[in-house]
């Protein structure tokens, strides 16, 4: 009998969010997998509010948020637990899969290379480095020329196993 995989969909709320949700769910249409849907409010968003309130107001609604991209993507009927956290990203993406003891990270990046990737940083670059389990990237074709219906017909090419 096969075990059941844990698999981490770290996602960022944008138009990009049903995409990476399609793809990396894709790979275990046929295996017994749980998804665990992981997004971070980034900490720089309330670093000037220091009102615990407001911040659990944003992790009820981003949750909310989350749950109607599953529906709309029409993966509602998966096995998932969805996990609203705060920090910073990639800490906490990469701290959720060792606490949780996932099997794969899957995550979207923009492929950002030079001097973009060193002045803004890379969510992905950092977490497929620093994993000690293997990190799907699901490449999104710069996202700005493209429509919502052309990046749905892209697909995640490239598997990360981190030494």
């Amino acid at each position: 009998m096969e075990t059941e995989k844990k698999v981490l969909i770290a996602i960022d709320l944008n138009f990009e969010t049903s995409f990476i949700l399609t793809q990396a769910t894709s790979f275990f249409r046929e295996k017994s997998a749980k998804f665990y849907i992981l997004h971070v409010i980034s900490s720089d968003i309330f670093s000037i509010i220091n009102k615990k309130t407001k911040l659990q107001v944003k992790m009820k609604e981003t949750y909310t948020v989350v749950e109607d991209e599953l529906k709309k993507s029409g993966l509602y009927y998966l096995n998932y637990e969805i996990f609203i956290s705060y920090g910073f990203p990639a800490s906490e993406i990469l701290n959720f899969s060792r606490k949780n003891g996932s099997d794969l990270i899957a995550i979207g990046t923009h492929q950002k290379i030079g001097l973009k990737e060193f002045i803004s940083g890379s969510v992905s670059f950092s977490v497929a480095k620093n994993s000690i389990c293997p990190v799907l990237l699901i490449p999104l074709k710069n996202p700005i020329k493209l429509s919502k219906e052309e990046l749905a017909k892209e697909s995640a090419v490239s598997l990360v196993n981190p030494s």
